[in-house]
């Protein structure tokens, strides 16, 4: 069994909030009073009873005020954010899956390896497959930054293919990884076109060009037509060209910060914060990256005549929006394959680079902690409140 062994705070500039625990006390000695007793002859037999009452109260009184601190405790530990440093515990019963994976793909996947006990979405902080599917990550940099975490370094992982695009450095992995995909075949991973789609009005020279790339190097492709005020989800449009002078809407920036890539003229302008960066010093082109996506603006005007009427603009346009679409571009890189054991340029983690520790934080621990708390102290409170109403308190 796995226990922590050391405590760390992620915020610990609020610990001076740990000063306000005197407050409770404060009030509670403020509250207290001497009484001044007078003696009655007739009441002399109900002096013992009474004696008993206070002294309940006074229980009830030193218990609400350390739940009361208790309370405040835990709002000042939810502030400063402790977390444990846990032993990673490598386990052969660990799958991480590709987000790609569909879950009827997984379920079936989980039935055919009942010895699998946890199963976490492959991403840079694995999370358990239970929870909301994240959007798919980039394989090549995600195994690699896990590779060196010791909870997954015996894990099972379950891509979607068994054929992945290369990427742009060594791939790090463990040696003791067991690899398994959903589909073999290298022919589900061919290049599909990219969903363009029109917002409101567009240039008159875009349908044609749109057509003559379908009819010639990329068939299937097709421009979709969407009003100016339409809410696209950059899951399902890839590329959005808008020309419509003036400030860019928020719903387009929206799209953009989403993951998707956003094509304009100059007369399409941003906030003052935004800056765009030129890729080539001659070039016609400026680019900014937004979030997860990036916003693709021609320096001029391309409604003038100079701009469209050019023999090789169909291609020359599609260089431009392409070189933008990092999604598009993995599928022209080579391949690796998990069906070879050379398959893929990866480079094995020693286990003496392995991180033996990972971080558990205890934000919900404390949340239901303090709710339980919460419900004592209000427990208390009100029995407290109806014996004083009852046999009424000491003055």
């Amino acid at each position: 069994m796995s226990w922590p062994h050391v405590l760390l705070i992620e915020s610990p500039v609020w610990l001076w909030l740990c000063a306000s625990l005197a407050i409770p006390v404060v009030i509670h000695l403020l509250r207290r009073s001497n009484p001044r007793e007078i003696t009655f002859a007739a009441v002399h037999w109900l002096q013992q009873q009474r004696h008993r009452r206070w002294k309940k109260l006074f229980l009830r009184d030193t218990l609400l005020l350390l739940l009361r601190l208790l309370l405040l405790l835990l709002l000042i530990l939810l502030l400063v954010q402790p977390f444990l440093l846990r032993d990673a515990q490598p386990s052969d019963q660990v799958l991480l899956v590709d987000p790609q994976v569909t879950p009827e793909s997984l379920a079936k996947f989980l039935s055919q390896h009942p010895q699998i006990h946890k199963s976490f979405w492959l991403q840079a902080t694995p999370t358990a497959t239970a929870s909301a599917r994240p959007q798919a990550t980039d394989l090549w940099q995600t195994l690699s930054q896990l590779a060196g975490v010791g909870e997954f370094r015996y894990a099972h992982i379950l891509l979607h293919n068994a054929v992945n695009p290369d990427g742009y450095d060594t791939l790090r992995v463990s040696p003791h990884w067991q690899w398994h995909s959903v589909k073999t075949d290298a022919a589900d991973t061919a290049p599909t076109p990219p969903r363009i789609a029109q917002l409101g009005e567009g240039p008159t020279w875009l349908a044609p060009v749109i057509q003559q790339l379908a009819e010639g190097p990329l068939p299937g492709l097709a421009l979709e037509q969407y009003p100016a005020t339409a809410l696209l989800d950059a899951q399902d449009i890839d590329w959005v060209i808008y020309d419509t002078p003036g400030a860019l809407p928020e719903h387009l920036h929206q799209f953009v910060e989403n993951g998707g890539l956003l094509i304009t003229d100059r007369r399409v302008t941003g906030a003052t914060a935004l800056k765009f960066f030129e890729r080539e010093a001659d070039s016609e082109l400026e680019a900014s990256a937004i979030g997860r996506g990036s916003w693709l603006r021609y320096r001029g005007d391309w409604h003038r005549e100079d701009f469209f009427q050019r023999a090789q603009l169909p291609p020359s346009l599609w260089r431009h929006w392409s070189t933008q679409d990092w999604l598009w571009l993995r599928d022209s890189r080579g391949r690796w394959s998990i069906d070879t054991a050379q398959g893929f340029p990866g480079v094995a983690v020693a286990d003496s680079e392995v991180m033996q520790q990972f971080a558990s934080p205890l934000r919900n621990a404390l949340l239901l902690a303090f709710a339980l708390l919460l419900m004592l102290e209000r427990s208390v409170a009100l029995s407290r409140s109806a014996a004083v109403s009852g046999g009424g308190e000491r003055e």
